[in-house]
Protein backbone atom coordinates (compact mmCIF):
# COMPACT_ATOMS: atom_id res chain seq x y z
CA UNK A 1 0.00 0.00 0.00
CA UNK A 2 1.04 3.60 -0.78
CA UNK A 3 2.40 5.59 2.44
CA UNK A 4 1.17 9.06 0.81
CA UNK A 5 -1.53 10.49 -1.92
CA UNK A 6 1.90 11.89 -3.41
CA UNK A 7 3.21 8.62 -3.58
CA UNK A 8 0.30 6.78 -4.87
CA UNK A 9 0.30 9.34 -7.64
CA UNK A 10 4.11 9.34 -8.44
CA UNK A 11 4.66 5.91 -8.62
CA UNK A 12 1.70 5.27 -10.91
CA UNK A 13 2.82 7.94 -13.15
CA UNK A 14 7.04 6.78 -13.26
CA UNK A 15 5.11 2.87 -13.58
CA UNK A 16 3.30 4.19 -16.79
CA UNK A 17 6.18 6.27 -18.37
CA UNK A 18 8.58 3.16 -17.75
CA UNK A 19 6.05 0.95 -19.49
CA UNK A 20 5.88 3.93 -22.35
CA UNK A 21 9.69 4.23 -22.94
CA UNK A 22 10.38 0.78 -22.95
CA UNK A 23 8.16 0.20 -25.41
CA UNK A 24 9.19 2.96 -27.53
CA UNK A 25 12.79 1.82 -27.25
CA UNK A 26 11.50 -1.33 -28.70
CA UNK A 27 9.39 0.19 -31.41
CA UNK A 28 12.17 1.88 -32.07
CA UNK A 29 14.27 -0.99 -32.18
CA UNK A 30 12.97 -3.36 -34.52
CA UNK A 31 11.83 -0.60 -37.06
CA UNK A 32 15.21 0.07 -37.48
CA UNK A 33 16.05 -4.17 -37.66
CA UNK A 34 13.42 -4.78 -40.18
CA UNK A 35 14.56 -1.80 -42.03
CA UNK A 36 17.97 -2.91 -42.29
CA UNK A 37 17.47 -6.44 -42.09
CA UNK A 38 14.99 -6.67 -45.00
CA UNK A 39 16.09 -3.58 -47.27
CA UNK A 40 15.48 -3.92 -50.90
CA UNK A 41 19.45 -4.62 -51.66
CA UNK A 42 19.23 -7.41 -49.99
CA UNK A 43 15.86 -8.88 -51.01
CA UNK A 44 15.47 -7.66 -54.49
CA UNK A 45 12.25 -10.07 -55.22
CA UNK A 46 9.34 -9.34 -52.63
CA UNK A 47 8.34 -13.13 -50.66
CA UNK A 48 5.60 -13.92 -49.36
CA UNK A 49 5.02 -14.45 -45.65
CA UNK A 50 2.42 -16.36 -44.45
CA UNK A 51 2.36 -15.33 -40.80
CA UNK A 52 3.10 -17.00 -37.74
CA UNK A 53 -0.03 -17.67 -35.71
CA UNK A 54 1.79 -18.55 -32.41
CA UNK A 55 3.84 -15.49 -32.57
CA UNK A 56 0.22 -13.45 -32.95
CA UNK A 57 -1.03 -15.03 -30.13
CA UNK A 58 1.85 -14.56 -27.57
CA UNK A 59 1.69 -10.97 -28.61
CA UNK A 60 -1.99 -10.35 -27.79
CA UNK A 61 -1.51 -12.41 -24.83
CA UNK A 62 1.36 -9.90 -23.70
CA UNK A 63 -0.58 -7.04 -24.38
CA UNK A 64 -3.77 -8.39 -22.97
CA UNK A 65 -1.32 -9.14 -19.53
CA UNK A 66 -0.13 -5.53 -19.69
CA UNK A 67 -3.29 -3.92 -19.96
CA UNK A 68 -4.50 -5.70 -17.18
CA UNK A 69 -1.24 -4.80 -14.82
CA UNK A 70 -1.93 -1.08 -15.41
CA UNK A 71 -5.33 -1.52 -15.29
CA UNK A 72 -5.32 -3.29 -11.60
CA UNK A 73 -2.46 -1.13 -10.38
CA UNK A 74 -4.46 2.09 -11.39
CA UNK A 75 -7.48 0.63 -9.49
CA UNK A 76 -5.30 0.44 -6.51
CA UNK A 77 -4.24 4.00 -6.21
CA UNK A 78 -7.89 5.06 -7.20
CA UNK A 79 -9.27 2.99 -4.36
CA UNK A 80 -6.05 4.18 -1.89
CA UNK A 81 -7.23 7.96 -3.17
CA UNK A 82 -10.79 7.55 -2.77
CA UNK A 83 -10.60 5.89 0.76
CA UNK A 84 -9.35 8.33 3.57
CA UNK A 85 -7.92 6.73 6.92
CA UNK A 86 -10.57 6.60 9.89
CA UNK A 87 -8.59 8.74 12.56
CA UNK A 88 -8.04 11.39 9.64
CA UNK A 89 -8.25 14.94 10.97
CA UNK A 90 -11.56 16.31 9.47
CA UNK A 91 -11.80 19.73 8.10
CA UNK A 92 -14.76 21.16 6.00
CA UNK A 93 -13.99 23.39 3.21
CA UNK A 94 -16.56 26.06 1.29
CA UNK A 95 -15.48 26.84 -2.34
CA UNK A 96 -16.99 30.17 -2.97
CA UNK A 97 -16.46 33.60 -5.18
CA UNK A 98 -13.85 33.71 -4.93
CA UNK A 99 -11.67 32.46 -1.91
CA UNK A 100 -11.50 29.40 0.14
CA UNK A 101 -12.89 29.17 3.89
CA UNK A 102 -11.98 26.28 5.84
CA UNK A 103 -13.63 25.36 9.01
CA UNK A 104 -12.21 22.94 11.73
CA UNK A 105 -14.35 20.39 14.51
CA UNK A 106 -14.03 22.95 17.24
CA UNK A 107 -15.47 26.26 15.06
CA UNK A 108 -12.63 27.82 14.22
CA UNK A 109 -12.64 29.19 10.45
CA UNK A 110 -9.20 30.32 8.17
CA UNK A 111 -8.84 31.44 4.71
CA UNK A 112 -5.67 29.36 4.69
CA UNK A 113 -5.49 25.45 5.56
CA UNK A 114 -3.93 24.80 8.79
CA UNK A 115 -2.61 20.85 9.22
CA UNK A 116 -0.36 19.35 11.60
CA UNK A 117 2.85 17.43 10.07
CA UNK A 118 2.34 13.66 9.84
CA UNK A 119 -1.76 13.62 10.34
CA UNK A 120 -3.99 12.23 7.91
CA UNK A 121 -6.33 15.08 6.74
CA UNK A 122 -9.83 14.38 5.01
CA UNK A 123 -11.69 17.66 3.71
CA UNK A 124 -15.19 17.67 3.25
CA UNK A 125 -16.08 20.09 0.89
CA UNK A 126 -19.18 22.44 -1.06
CA UNK A 127 -19.88 25.06 -2.87
CA UNK A 128 -22.71 27.54 -2.57
CA UNK A 129 -22.59 29.15 -5.91
CA UNK A 130 -20.52 27.59 -9.05
CA UNK A 131 -18.07 24.36 -10.12
CA UNK A 132 -14.67 25.27 -8.19
CA UNK A 133 -11.89 22.52 -8.38
CA UNK A 134 -9.45 22.45 -5.30
CA UNK A 135 -6.13 21.12 -6.62
CA UNK A 136 -2.96 20.95 -4.27
CA UNK A 137 -0.26 20.06 -6.49
CA UNK A 138 2.44 19.24 -4.15
CA UNK A 139 0.23 16.68 -2.70
CA UNK A 140 -1.07 15.00 -6.13
CA UNK A 141 -4.66 15.72 -5.34
CA UNK A 142 -7.34 17.19 -7.00
CA UNK A 143 -11.50 17.11 -6.66
CA UNK A 144 -14.24 19.06 -8.19
CA UNK A 145 -16.70 21.07 -5.83
CA UNK A 146 -19.73 21.30 -7.00
CA UNK A 147 -23.00 23.19 -5.64
CA UNK A 148 -25.96 20.98 -4.13
CA UNK A 149 -23.39 17.94 -3.32
CA UNK A 150 -20.27 16.87 -0.63
CA UNK A 151 -17.13 15.83 -2.71
CA UNK A 152 -13.96 14.24 -0.50
CA UNK A 153 -10.36 14.37 -1.03
CA UNK A 154 -7.46 13.41 1.90
CA UNK A 155 -3.72 13.86 1.74
CA UNK A 156 -0.77 13.60 4.54
CA UNK A 157 1.25 16.46 4.47
CA UNK A 158 4.99 14.59 5.77
CA UNK A 159 7.13 17.79 5.76
CA UNK A 160 6.83 21.05 7.34
CA UNK A 161 6.22 24.28 5.22
CA UNK A 162 3.70 25.68 3.02
CA UNK A 163 2.36 24.87 -0.54
CA UNK A 164 0.05 26.57 -2.46
CA UNK A 165 -3.93 25.72 -3.49
CA UNK A 166 -5.40 26.43 -6.32
CA UNK A 167 -8.71 26.40 -8.27
CA UNK A 168 -8.54 24.44 -11.83
CA UNK A 169 -12.47 25.50 -12.88
CA UNK A 170 -12.62 28.59 -14.35
CA UNK A 171 -15.33 29.84 -12.09
CA UNK A 172 -15.87 33.45 -12.82
CA UNK A 173 -14.18 37.05 -13.33
CA UNK A 174 -11.98 36.43 -10.38
CA UNK A 175 -11.37 33.14 -10.89
CA UNK A 176 -7.14 33.90 -11.01
CA UNK A 177 -7.19 35.24 -7.35
CA UNK A 178 -8.87 32.16 -5.83
CA UNK A 179 -5.44 31.54 -4.35
CA UNK A 180 -4.88 29.52 -0.91
CA UNK A 181 -2.04 28.01 1.04
CA UNK A 182 -1.55 24.94 2.96
CA UNK A 183 0.41 25.52 6.30
CA UNK A 184 2.17 22.34 7.89
CA UNK A 185 3.21 22.90 11.12
CA UNK A 186 4.09 21.10 14.10
CA UNK A 187 1.01 18.90 15.75
CA UNK A 188 2.05 20.79 19.21
CA UNK A 189 1.63 24.59 17.50
CA UNK A 190 -1.31 23.29 16.00
CA UNK A 191 -3.23 22.10 19.13
CA UNK A 192 -2.68 25.22 20.21
CA UNK A 193 -3.57 27.47 17.00
CA UNK A 194 -6.90 25.26 16.29
CA UNK A 195 -8.03 26.62 20.62
CA UNK A 196 -7.01 30.05 19.23
CA UNK A 197 -4.03 30.30 21.47
CA UNK A 198 -1.12 32.52 20.43
CA UNK A 199 1.22 30.65 17.90
CA UNK A 200 3.84 32.06 15.48
CA UNK A 201 3.02 30.72 12.02
CA UNK A 202 5.35 32.75 9.51
CA UNK A 203 3.15 33.91 6.50
CA UNK A 204 -0.27 32.79 8.28
CA UNK A 205 -2.36 35.76 8.00
CA UNK A 206 -5.68 34.15 9.64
Amino acid sequence: MFPTTTAAVNEAFIFLMAICILLFAAIVFFTIYFAVRYRRSRHPDAVDNPGNWRLELAWIAAATVLVMVIFFYGLTGWNFLRNPPANALQVAVEARQWSWLFTYDNGRKSTALVVPQGKDVTLTMTSPDVIHGFFIPAYRIKQDVVPGMKTHVWFTATNLGTVDILCTQYCGQEHSKMLSQVFVVPPADYDKWVKGEDVDIPGLTS
